[in-house]
């Protein structure tokens, strides 16, 4: 599916970004000798891996996935969305958490480390509940050769934010501009959190930048986030309570009632009530304002995947990569964009999905049902607790009826060689009962 131009292509010539003044870092593309570029074919694909989700007991599904996604859908960067870990997982905890989660994220990155794709990272409200904190996260994924980038890394502001220019290939002026935000965990009244107010100052100088280096025109530019924007909301429709499909608002749209907006989306499909904060620093606005990003891309609803436009800016959800947390076959996978350089606005999009690869009867219907979550609270984990559980009772019960059966035949038995006397006075009692 392509989303098709919404204004004039803005002119992509401009100065070296060498002279942008990047407050918080250095440029990421200076990381390993990386370099984000268009291909010789001037086309940029990003591969999107969000909320992978998973343990020390990664599930081969997951790594399945991956390697033919990777393999079949050739990419120039990867970029994963948050929620590596399953961090509130006691299983992370169960002896030392820390080298539960290293060995984790090495499993996870595997398949990535292999494909030899660049990759930038950032983090989402699961990771903060690992039992390994994220500045170790973060030593971990720069140790990889193709590790372009990770929020709170060394190409990063304090807070976690940072920019990735895309360059045509051999030019030293960029086409395009990837921002990366770290939205953080939850907020004090336990609802999700969002991207802060010195993020969207930083993103603003940012912006300026480019636009002074490139002839006073806006770089056209794409954002990355885990939790989703809070104007998501404006692809939905408010309805009454009752109405038949109707999703439960969270954050902003808490103790509201919708229904997807068919009009504003024009790809996927909503699943799941969105999940953004109730708090807005004003990212989106800013945006509008700079007139650069003209999609913003998020994870953490893991069964929506969906684009919609909201005052001409795309807002994109990721599908779930996940076979640890809850899913759907029908959704979980990943969801790619390629961009031209001639031409960044008008991109196309296309959702890969895991099923392509992997059924419960090429996997085993049993192995496959214990290996991959469908929806909460029946997880992987408690599924495979659970059948412990059965087959424990069933043990114990077992044991129970043939300790009885054995009393019962060792009485019977007892019985039947029962002394001389007793059966005579058995005898004599049988006969005086019968006179």
């Amino acid at each position: 599916m392509k989303k098709r131009l919404l204004g004039l292509a803005l002119l992509v010539l401009m100065l070296g970004v060498c002279l942008l003044p990047m407050s918080g870092g250095a440029h990421a593309e200076e990381n390993n000798g990386l370099r984000a570029s268009f291909g010789g074919d001037g086309q940029f694909t990003v591969l999107i891996l969000s909320d992978l989700q998973d343990t020390q007991f990664t599930t081969g599904l997951v790594i399945s996935g991956e390697t033919h996604v990777l393999e079949d859908y050739p990419a120039d960067l990867i970029v994963l969305l948050g929620d590596q870990l399953e961090g509130p997982s006691p299983l992370l905890s169960m002896g030392d958490g820390a080298k539960n989660c290293e060995d984790t994220l090495r499993t996870l990155l595997a398949p990535v480390e292999a494909s030899g794709t660049p990759f930038v990272v950032v983090f989402g409200n699961h990771d903060y509940e690992a039992p390994l904190s994220i500045r170790e996260q973060v030593k971990i994924y720069e140790s990889y050769d193709n590790c372009l980038a990770v929020s709170f890394g060394q190409y990063s502001t304090e807070d976690g934010a940072l920019v990735v220019p895309v360059y045509p290939d051999g030019a030293d002026q960029p086409a395009m501009a990837l921002y990366f935000f770290d939205s953080g965990s939850y907020i004090a009244n336990g609802d999700y959190d969002t991207v802060d107010a010195e993020q969207v100052a930083w993103y603003n100088e940012q912006s300026a930048a480019f636009r002074i280096a490139n002839d006073s025109q806006a770089l056209p530019s794409i954002a990355f986030c885990h939790i989703p924007v809070p104007e998501v909301y404006q692809l939905l429709t408010e309805v009454p309570k009752g109405t038949k499909g109707a999703l439960k608002g969270v954050g902003v749209g808490k103790g509201k009632y919708y229904v997807p907006n068919e009009t504003a989306l024009f790809d996927g499909e909503v699943n799941e009530a969105p999940c953004p904060s109730s708090e807005n620093h004003g990212l989106f606005d800013a945006y509008l304002a700079n007139g650069d990003v003209f999609l913003t891309v998020n994870g953490h609803d893991h069964i929506n995947s969906f684009i919609g436009s909201v005052d001409g800016i795309d807002i994109a959800n990721a599908p779930g990569s996940s076979y640890t947390s809850y899913g759907s076959d029908d959704i979980r996978g990943v969801r790619l964009f390629r961009f031209s350089e001639h031409n960044v606005r008008d991109y196309e999009t296309i959702h890969v999905r895991y099923s392509d690869y992997n059924t419960p009867q090429s996997w085993g219907p049993v192995k496959y049902f214990f290996s991959a979550t469908s929806s909460m609270p029946f997880y992987n984990a408690i599924k495979v607790v659970a059948a412990i559980g059965l087959v424990f009772i069933a043990i114990v019960t077992t044991v129970i009826v043939l300790i009885v059966k054995a009393k019962r035949r060792k009485k019977a038995a007892a019985a039947a060689v029962a002394s001389p006397e007793e059966v005579d006075k058995t005898v004599e009692q049988n006969d005086q009962s019968k006179e």
